[in-house]
């Protein structure tokens, strides 16, 4: 998926509505509209390219850069606990802070602590 922009190059994207009938059946089969929140441009992504539909992804602006989160923290809603009870993994996005549940798996881990260097 191309989650930076064309144009300019930022990761600052959010996800654009659709412009009639033809845009909402592309989302149907994996092609959305995303616009970029510097520049304006809007262009469309597919969640096909780079394997991307194996791995879980936020909701709400697609990236895949997740973490988890824990019940004891957070008060989820009834549908949600529900899937967390029939095996769902829960799911952090780092960008917007979105926290959903998905049965798939991550594509890599999200880390906000650097790695130290062991000295022999």
């Amino acid at each position: 998926m191309q989650l930076a922009c064309p144009k300019c190059g930022t990761r600052e994207i959010k996800v654009s509505g659709h412009r009639g009938f033809g845009e909402l059946l592309k989302g149907l089969i994996g092609i959305y509209p995303l616009r970029c929140r510097r520049c304006n441009n809007r262009w469309e992504t597919s969640v096909w390219a780079d394997n991307a539909w194996k791995y879980a992804r936020c909701p709400r602006c697609y990236r895949q850069e997740l973490t988890t989160w824990s019940e004891q923290y957070y008060r989820a809603p009834l549908w949600t606990v529900f899937l967390l009870r029939v095996g769902g993994t829960p799911y952090r996005c780092a960008a917007c802070r979105c926290n959903f549940v998905s049965f798939r798996k991550c594509r890599e881990r999200f880390a906000w602590r650097h790695q130290t260097r062991t000295q022999n």
